[in-house]
């Protein structure tokens, strides 16, 4: 089966013998309201029982889950890829580009809305979501926002919490408001200097499979657009105004969108406690513990990929009308 998606602008994919293209790919740019134009992939196996919109995390893009698309089109589902504005091949707001930026964290879900009809919508049904750490705060806005996007919703290592000492917390957002009244959001922070690539795997804290992790960094030297040093002041405030709006009991208790989430003990980024918080309070939630796993659970050894994989299989065929 193949739905031809109609592009505003023919894109390319990063070729790499060591990470190969799914089969049947489209991939081309859409122009969002403000004009800027965002790339997406479509990804359809022969048969397909339904949809699964993957949505990825901080500083991420298509060509990363190359291998996570072509597990989930092995499983029988067409996969969509909406890349996020500023990473990978799409167009960012800041003014250096490897420095994301932007001073309203919803503008992500306005860029989804602008895309849905005419990325996800023509796709078999059932829509699912499976959303990977940044990708999980967008999505678990998109499940308020729009209950009849998502039979169901998958989140890996969600970012519905950053933890961080509360002396360093206030000192950020005491910083943050006054480089806003300044004009200068579009700022490095301070206390966060630009990183380089590549990351020398043994500072790594997202995966304990070098393999995977290098796999990503040759990607990045490959095509230096990919790369992301980090991102500014005006993004981190709203980023940190979004997941403290989301944390809330009165926020969370309208989500009727069955939502499972997965959490990496050994997790060096997110709050895994606002997960527990999260599920607590949404209509329909439930997760699973992740031992001896890093933050990216999908570019994790394969027995944690495995399980993963497998559980939210389950979920999938538990809370969606997917066969």
């Amino acid at each position: 089966m193949s739905v031809e998606i109609s592009w505003d602008a023919p894109a390319e994919f990063v070729e790499a013998a060591t990470n190969p293209t799914p089969a049947n790919a489209q991939v081309g740019y859409l122009k969002v309201r403000d004009g800027a134009v965002l790339r997406g992939a479509v990804f359809t196996p022969e048969t397909p029982r339904g949809t699964i919109v993957l949505m990825t995390g901080y500083s991420e893009y298509i060509e990363k889950y190359f291998e996570t698309v072509s597990d989930l089109m092995a499983l029988g589902y067409c996969v969509v890829m909406p890349e996020w504005r500023g990473h990978g091949l799409s167009e960012g707001r800041g003014k250096e580009h490897t420095r994301l930026h932007l001073t309203d964290f919803d503008i992500n879900l306005r860029d989804l809305e602008d895309r849905w009809e005419r990325l996800v919508a023509p796709l078999p049904r059932p829509h699912l979501g499976l959303a990977h750490s940044m990708g999980g705060q967008i999505s678990l806005r998109a499940a308020k926002a729009h209950p009849e996007w998502f039979e169901a919703l998958a989140q890996c290592a969600p970012m519905h919490g950053i933890s961080l000492p509360l002396p360093l917390n206030i000192l950020l957002r005491g910083v943050m408001s006054v480089y806003r009244v300044l004009g200068k959001s579009d700022s490095w922070n301070p206390f966060v200097p630009p990183s380089e690539h590549p990351v020398d795997a043994k500072t790594n804290h997202v995966t304990y499979d070098l393999k995977r992790f290098r796999r990503g960094e040759k990607l990045v030297l490959q095509e230096p657009r990919l790369q992301i040093n980090g991102a500014s002041l005006g993004w981190m405030r709203a980023a940190f105004t979004a997941m403290k709006n989301s944390k809330k009991p009165a926020y969370l208790s309208t989500i009727s969108t069955p939502l499972y989430i997965g959490t990496a003990e050994d997790e060096a980024l997110v709050d895994n406690a606002a997960h527990e918080h999260v599920l607590k309070h949404v209509q329909n939630g439930q997760g699973d513990f992740y031992p001896k796993a890093r933050h990216e659970l999908l570019m994790e050894k394969n027995a944690t990929r495995k399980a993963f994989l497998k559980n939210i299989e389950a979920f999938y065929k538990a809370h969606s009308s997917v066969s």
